[in-house]
């Protein structure tokens, strides 16, 4: 399954990741993630992503995440820079909400 997070106007750029690393970048910006949707303000979601690319050098995930096997569950791993990387479209993704006063949404 996946998460997509996307301004609510027609046009809007998107960004879409695995729940799992989903889980993990709503947790960076501060906002709870419950696997299934919600929403914010332009404005409040720029500044919470803003706040998570200040901290890079603890979200940068250097050292990625190796897979991980249990069973018959497997749980991908995450390259390096991976969290980084998504911070900066989530960014971009922001300042299009903010410039075109639209509120941001994941489902």
């Amino acid at each position: 399954m996946s998460i997509t997070i996307t301004p609510n106007a027609a046009g809007s750029p998107e960004v879409n990741m695995a729940n799992g690393n989903a889980a993990q970048v709503f947790d960076l910006l501060g906002l709870e993630f419950d696997g299934d949707w919600g929403n914010t303000t332009g404005p409040d979601f720029l500044g919470r992503v803003l706040l998570a690319l200040a901290l890079l050098d603890t979200t940068t995930d250097v050292e990625g995440r190796p897979e991980v096997v249990d069973g018959r569950w497997t749980e991908g791993g995450r390259r390096p820079g991976y969290l980084a990387e998504r911070l900066t479209q989530l960014h971009d993704l922001a300042l299009w909400a903010v410039e075109h006063d639209a509120d941001v949404e994941w489902h």
